[in-house]
């Protein structure tokens, strides 16, 4: 018994420097601890951490684990009352006025406005900001200016299905109140530059950079050009998004790691190399911290004329944690500086811990960096050996490890978030993702010195054929047959016990670190066994789908709720959902009140648009929805009315093992906190 005490004395002893790794997913914790549970169970486990804390010294691992929980805890509080802001309660319809802030396009294309400084008529509690949906074939006004327009307006909807993505969630953390479509005229009342703040003189010279690249460069080349200079992507046409994303090279369009990281490198080592060249500045001065500092104040630059949106901010932080660390004479890409990174972000944007941006980001650098770390040895032997060949074939083989291990990493979260595996992806970005560094990334960084010159024109011209290469190189492989493949939606509980597997195979050494297969084994074999609800029930009943004698959804109405039948197909695993199959399929037939079909374990479902209960309409074995009437006191039926369906973004229905319905619905982020609902559940 002794000689195991300290075998297990000298394990710990040797994984203890590694504790510090840990830190960031404690304050994840506590994060979910207070989104998840509610201020009662964040309280109760930060005071139970405290207490266990006074009973252990300082230099205890269990008094600072209390105390990364308790921060995450706090930083959760901190960050839920500073972003509180008005929402609207009930549909409006009139006249809106504000000052623009924001100028993009939705995903169809129809350029969006978003207002601040707003007047609303009739409306008491007025929201922080409001976004509305543009006829296309209108005039939309500038960054700044003030703008008025009659629109229809709503609080921003919750989950199309429990588990889905919650757009109130996000909405409610970007203070947005109010989401709507315009049924008029803009009228625009221009304001000079002068007289706007710095943040909108920005945002106006961004948007001036942007179509002064669509115009010059021209054609779905301009438009990627504007979002890898200045993040604006809605000149991008869905064809080209589609084939981005079914490549696996959507991730080009965000500005994030990869730009942030490949401009901050190539300022680094053309700066080192300048100051390298003169020996009188190369032997007085520590030309790498000069590198470093010229190098973070390039991506700070480029945070700002980027929109500076989270995913930007995040790659920024992580720069930074990397540029200092050399200025400080310490490991520029460590697992230490990833969790100093980690922590910062989460504690600033506690939010984060559940979007699919911060997941696959961290994922991908905490495997990179084990990775590497673990074949170091290899890889330095490579570096001894001279030639040029093996120095191009030693490039070609980081390329693809890092192609490999990155794409391992982030594959169960794009899984998990959007329901898709692109099949394709490594030999695509094998082609693509060195064009970012060799030839896109140069030419911006190049543009951007001669811009104030007048000499961009020839680089310019470069750069839209580096970008038109990848498109082309999107277009092929995208376009391949089985080229994505679905993914069915899992539970929360799921991701998490395979993101600690992962973590435990990333940050502990030795043998000790295969144990983290275990969850993530178990954690895939949960995936494969996850039961699809068989009805689902839209907002107010506005569409339904049910599930047919082959397993396939089917839809009620062909028109309706896009996003959410899309989102009901995508989610079921289907790769490209197809809503006009999904509605051929369909067993349902419909009169001017009723409509009647079938799903799950031969149940007949019921849908009355108006009027009363007829006879025959509630029976055994029957699903009723009636989102107009209440329940009556005694039923033969299972009755689905106003009181269930009252609030609520959706509602789902599984058949359990003796065949009884189980009801499981989704209500907005604002209503769900207070009704301690899954805040996990809606990533």
């Amino acid at each position: 018994m002794a000689e195991r005490r300290d075998s297990v004395k000298r394990l710990w002893r040797g994984q203890a420097r590694r504790f510090a790794l840990w830190v960031p997913v404690l304050v994840g914790f506590g994060i979910w601890l207070r989104f998840d549970g509610g201020v009662v169970t964040g309280l109760a486990a930060a005071a139970i951490l405290v207490l266990a804390a006074l009973y252990r010294t300082s230099r205890d691992y269990v008094f600072w684990a209390g105390i990364a929980v308790i921060a995450g805890i706090a930083a959760a509080e901190v960050r839920l009352a500073t972003v509180a802001a008005p929402a609207l309660e009930q549909p409006w319809r009139g006249e809106v006025s504000g000052r623009v802030v924001v100028v993009d396009a939705s995903l169809s294309g129809a350029p969006r406005l978003t207002f601040d400084d707003i007047a609303m008529e009739g409306v008491v509690r007025l929201p922080v900001t409001v976004r509305v949906s543009l006829r296309r074939d209108t005039g939309v006004p500038r960054v700044g200016d003030r703008a008025r327009l009659p629109a229809v307006l709503a609080a921003p909807r919750g989950p199309a299905e429990p588990g889905g993505f919650d757009f109130s969630r996000k909405a409610y953390f970007d203070r947005l109140g109010a989401v709507g479509y315009a049924v008029g005229a803009v009228e625009t009342m221009p304001v000079e530059g002068e007289a706007l703040p710095l943040r909108l003189r920005i945002d106006r010279l961004r948007g001036k950079i942007a179509a002064s690249l669509r115009e010059r460069i021209g054609g779905t080349e301009g438009a990627i050009a504007a979002a890898l200079v200045v993040g604006d992507r809605s000149g991008i046409p869905a064809e080209a998004r589609d084939a981005l994303r079914d490549s696996g090279l959507a991730h080009l369009l965000a500005i994030s790691g990869l730009h942030v990281g490949l401009l901050g490198a190539l300022v680094y080592w053309f700066v080192r190399l300048a100051l390298a060249l003169p020996p009188q500045i190369s032997e007085r001065f520590a030309i790498r911290k000069v590198a470093a500092i010229c190098s973070l104040a390039a991506v700070a630059v480029y945070l700002v004329m980027s929109g500076a949106s989270v995913a930007t901010q995040r790659a920024f932080v992580m720069a930074g944690v990397a540029l200092l660390a050399i200025v400080f004479d310490r490991g520029a890409v460590t697992m230490r500086g990833l969790a100093v990174a980690a922590v910062l972000i989460l504690l600033l944007r506690p939010e984060s811990l559940f979007e699919a941006g911060f997941q696959m980001s961290f994922a991908a650098v905490a495997v990179l960096v084990a990775g590497y770390d673990a074949t170091r040895d290899f890889w330095r032997r490579r570096a001894e050996r001279g030639g040029i060949v093996t120095r191009l074939a030693s490039g070609a083989l980081a390329t693809a490890m890092t192609s490999i291990l990155a794409g391992i990493a982030t594959a169960p979260f794009a899984a998990y978030h959007f329901n898709r595996l692109v099949i394709w992806g490594l030999p695509a970005n094998l082609l693509a993702t060195p064009l970012m560094g060799l030839w896109i990334m140069p030419c911006i960084l190049l543009a951007a010195v001669l811009s104030p010159f007048g000499l961009e024109g020839p680089v310019l011209t470069v750069l839209g054929l580096g970008i038109g290469f990848i498109l082309g190189v999107a277009e092929w492989f995208g376009a391949l047959e089985g080229a994505v493949s679905g993914a069915v939606a899992t539970s929360p509980f799921v991701l998490w016990l395979m993101v600690f597997g992962g973590l435990w195979l990333t940050i502990w050494r030795g043998p000790i670190r295969l144990a983290g297969f275990v969850p993530v084994l178990i954690g895939l074999f949960l995936w494969s066994a996850t039961m699809r609800p068989d009805l689902i029930i839209a907002r107010d009943a506005a569409l339904i789908a049910g599930r047919g004698e082959d397993g396939r959804l089917w839809v009620s109405r062909s028109r309706a709720e896009t996003y959410a039948a899309q989102t009901w197909l995508r989610r079921d695993g289907e790769a490209r959902p197809d809503r006009a199959a999904a509605y051929g399929r369909r067993e349902w037939s419909c009169t001017k009140r009723r409509c009647r079909g079938w799903t799950g374990d031969d149940w007949r479902v019921v849908f009355l648009r108006e009027g009363e209960v007829r006879q025959g309409d509630c029976r055994e074995r029957t699903i009723l929805v009636a989102p107009h009437l209440t329940p009556p006191d005694r039923s033969d039926c299972y009755f689905i009315g106003a009181e269930t369906l009252g609030g609520a973004s959706s509602l789902t229905i599984s058949f359990s093992e003796e065949g009884t319905p189980v009801p499981r619905p989704a209500y907005p982020w604002r209503k769900s906190r207070f009704r301690g609902d899954s805040f996990a559940s809606t990533p």
